[in-house]
């Protein structure tokens, strides 16, 4: 994963939050910025690829998308349950006018914008409602945002890679049920994630002592 978001440097990964693992997947950085124009008889296909971890509390899921976004070029991290739809896609603002008249429009980019050519790491995922979800369909498919309101109409790029982690439902998550049951997404948002990891945390009495002991020296 930190190959797909932040190439293949080796240190840089091993110092990202302390998240161990192997950062050497070349084609990763390549395909994330792998920008080619298509032909005129071809169909344009996006070449950035969407991640989505699912997995028990606990397993480091937040620690691992702090440092893809440390690792990454050009990353955004956003949390999803303190974020809105505005705040993931863009917003659209007046300037105060003179007299207390409306000034100018304007449009602030919101984090998947600002991470053009790069990541953008949402935490929480299953904490979003569908409002914040549907936002995020166009700019995961057709790499662009679009806005038509109080008569602004406009194209943002948002050639952004997602990396989104999710809790499953219940908090334990069921192998009997399929990733859409377990983390309730649609099944359009869920199509567009191109990986799918599933972190399970299976009962081992020894693992679990090294894992508490290691907490409590860190702090």
């Amino acid at each position: 994963l930190l190959g797909l978001f932040g190439g293949t440097d080796r240190v840089a990964a091993a110092k990202a939050g302390g998240v161990g693992g192997d950062a050497d997947d070349e084609g990763g950085s390549a395909a994330r910025d792998r920008n080619r124009p298509a032909a005129r008889d071809q169909v344009a296909v996006r070449s950035n690829s969407h991640v989505l971890v699912v997995g028990d509390p606990g397993l480091g899921k937040s620690q691992m998308l702090r440092a893809a976004a440390a690792v990454a070029p050009r990353a955004v991290y956003v949390c999803g349950n303190t974020t809105t739809a505005t705040g993931l896609t863009v917003a659209l603002t007046r300037d105060g006018g003179a007299g207390g008249s409306k000034g100018a429009p304007g449009l602030e980019a919101g984090a998947v914008v600002l991470g053009d050519r790069g990541a953008c790491c949402i935490d929480e995922f299953d904490k979003m409602d569908g409002g914040q979800h549907a936002g995020l369909l166009e700019a995961m498919e057709q790499q662009q945002i679009s806005i038509a309101k109080a008569g602004v109409v406009a194209t943002l790029q948002a050639r952004t890679a997602i990396l989104a982690a999710a809790n499953p439902v219940g908090g334990r998550y069921d192998r009997a049920k399929t990733v859409a049951e377990n983390v309730k997404l649609s099944a359009p948002l869920l199509s567009r994630f191109d990986l799918v990891f599933i972190l399970v945390d299976d009962p081992d009495a020894s693992h679990d002592e090294l894992l508490s002991r290691h907490v409590l020296d860190a702090h």
